[in-house]
């Protein structure tokens, strides 16, 4: 008897190994930060965290790159690592410090490059302007943003 239970032991530890050498890891509640020297870089905080080899998924986001002055919140985010990008799904606002603030279905950030683009329909809320269009694309290094169609312009007085 107990030769079987070594043999389904000894199974089972076979059929589950591959699963475990995966680099899969799954995190609730989630406060991460970056740091360069003694400079806080990034901070991200999430629900629900997860990762699978260079991929990373988390639930209601919010992401800060404090030197380039974004917050970004979002209900999921995902980090693909071998193309250095984040695409924020969801009901996404994003928060600059020039640019105001700014709504979307859709954001991909290129932190590296510097570069956001929101595909769909965008808001833009900066003081009494609002701004409505779609395609966002924001060099934030330049501090060049545009929006590609359909814009229109509501002001308050």
């Amino acid at each position: 008897m107990g030769k079987i239970f070594k043999g389904i032991f000894i199974l089972i530890i076979l059929f589950l190994s591959p699963w475990a050498l995966s680099q899969e890891t799954k995190i609730r509640g989630v406060n991460y930060q970056k740091y360069e020297g003694e400079k806080l870089i990034w901070k991200l905080i999430a629900d629900t965290y997860e990762q699978k080899d260079d991929t990373f998924f988390a639930q209601n986001v919010y992401l800060e790159n404090l030197p380039k002055g974004l917050r970004i919140y979002a209900k999921e985010a995902l980090y693909l690592k071998k193309e250095e990008k984040f695409i924020l799904k969801g009901e996404v606002k994003l928060i600059t410090e020039t640019e105001g603030e700014i709504y979307t279905k859709e954001l991909i950030f290129y932190p590296k490059k510097d570069l956001l683009l929101a595909p769909g329909e965008v808001t833009i809320i900066k003081g009494d302007l609002k701004l409505v269009g779609t395609g966002l694309t924001f060099d934030v290094a330049k501090g060049d943003l545009k929006l590609q169609k359909r814009s229109k312009a509501q002001f308050k007085f």
